[in-house]
């Protein structure tokens, strides 16, 4: 059964939310100050916290927040706040918190947050469960992970791989890379791995920093103990300790959470941490390879991003370059992807100069990525075995400067949602694309996506696209 905390000093104002709330939920209980707060923490985990911004008589709300945070990682804090307070709120949530409300709420307004908090809940205990079932079946079944080959022969890439061999045989040093979606910022850090005199033989684990909640992230980086939280029914030993003696690649690194960016430094200062709900301190001998598409100078300017924390990142640093600035290279990775589908496929496929040259002329905004994706379009697609000009259309490809512009909004919704979103978004456009190829001949346009024309009308009739039954 679900439990709520409210801690607010206004009796009135406490009173109004415990009556509200007690439509919903069966257990809420009430404190009018931190100490009160903190008494019940002892004894009691709660699914959501309400916490008034204002306890005037023992410091503000977001002490709360991190005390509470640091016995229950996993508990969603909804803090309540005046017009004059927001941007006090905004401060609460990069201590923690998962939310604020203005006092002028509704009753509708509060239930539906207290509502999508408990799912939100539920889901982050859900996700660690499942974590906890893939590192046991990790440990049976340890596979090596894939290391493909760095393609180029440009100025920019061979003084690339100079450093990656020079950074192999440090061994040590944190190194930030740094550039665009689609450059192959892990395909670096997994070469400075196996390039390592030491780590090489060691785990390679990648964590995507962007994909997880913070609560979550601290879990998988530090691990936690038994009896941590809710559903905790096992120690799980998280990356810093399973990668021990290897190296731990931080994917997204831009998108760290500010609360947990003093506890990363510390693990980059002194290699010692403690999982949550722990208190002895452990060792982990791993080094950091963390990479991001940001401008991460622009990020600690605007105070997203701790600038000690990014110096102590960006010891060795490492700027790729887009494909558009290293055109020469487009050739070598074009045959190699061209030899990669031949036998993934099973089919033999010819790619005219004019081809190649309608690679080399184009910008490439999805990268190295977008080139390969192409690739294998062309494979599945071309009706011939020689691809002719017709055949390419870089727009149906999904350009990652477009997804990118929804990115920050998908990011704050669901998994499914966000994946439903965006999957929708390139059905649209792809099925759009193919509709202008065949001047919105559905039989045609049909046959070639490899769907019925029933189903190829619907979408058209969702998408409120234009199409001709033939």
């Amino acid at each position: 059964m679900s439990k709520i905390l409210i801690v607010d000093d206004d009796r009135t104002a406490r009173k109004g939310l415990y009556f509200i709330l007690k439509t919903i939920i069966d257990n809420v209980f009430e404190a009018k100050s931190i100490f009160e707060a903190e008494s019940y923490l002892k004894t009691h985990e709660f699914d959501v916290i309400i916490s008034d911004l204002r306890l005037p008589r023992e410091g503000d709300g977001i002490n709360l927040v991190k005390k509470a945070k640091q016995i229950y990682p996993l508990t969603p804090i909804l803090m309540i706040t005046a017009f004059g307070s927001v941007n006090s709120a905004v401060e609460a949530i990069k201590a923690g918190a998962y939310d604020y409300l203005t006092k002028d709420f509704s009753r509708e307004e509060i239930i539906l947050k207290i509502k999508k908090m408990l799912e939100v809940r539920k889901l982050w205990l859900a996700n660690i469960r499942l974590s906890e079932e893939v590192s046991t079946l990790k440990s049976k079944y340890v596979t090596k992970p894939k290391y493909d080959k760095i393609i180029g022969d440009s100025s920019q890439i061979k003084k690339i791989l100079d450093m990656v061999t020079r950074i192999g045989l440090d061994n040590d040093s944190t190194v930030l890379i740094q550039g665009e979606s689609g450059t192959g910022k892990e395909l670096i850090a997994r070469a400075i791995h196996h390039n390592s005199t030491e780590r090489g033989k060691e785990k390679f684990v990648v964590v995507d920093v962007a994909s997880m909640p913070s609560t979550l992230l601290e879990s998988q980086l530090f691990g936690h103990e038994k009896g941590a939280f809710t559903d905790a029914k096992e120690k799980y030993i998280g990356y810093f300790e399973v990668a021990n003696k290897g190296t731990v690649f931080l994917d997204e690194i831009g998108d760290f959470p500010v609360e947990l960016q003093v506890k990363l430094l510390r693990f980059l200062q002194e290699k010692t941490f403690t999982r949550v709900g722990g208190t002895e301190p452990l060792y982990a001998d791993v080094r950091i390879i963390a990479a991001t598409n940001k401008e991460l100078n622009k990020v600690v300017k605007e105070g997203e991003f701790r600038k000690d924390l990014f110096y102590r990142l960006s010891v060795i640093n490492i700027k790729l370059p887009p494909l558009r600035e290293r055109k020469e290279d487009i050739v070598a990775l074009s045959e190699y992807f061209i030899k990669e589908f031949e036998i993934i496929k099973g089919r033999k496929l010819t790619f005219p100069k004019t081809v190649i040259d309608k690679f080399i002329n184009y910008n490439w905004p999805g990268n190295i990525r977008q080139l390969k994706n192409l690739i294998e379009s062309l494979f599945v697609l071309s009706p011939e075995n020689v691809v002719s000009d017709e055949d390419i259309n870089f727009d149906n490809i999904p350009n990652l400067d477009k997804l990118e512009e929804v990115s920050d909004d998908i990011h704050n919704l669901p998994f499914k949602e966000a994946r439903k979103i965006l999957l929708e978004q390139f059905e649209q456009n792809y099925i759009k694309i193919k509709l202008e190829k065949y001047n919105g001949n559905i039989t045609k346009t049909s046959a070639e996506i490899g769907i019925s024309r029933e189903a190829l009308s619907k979408k058209i009739k969702r998408y409120n696209l234009k199409g001709e039954i033939v």
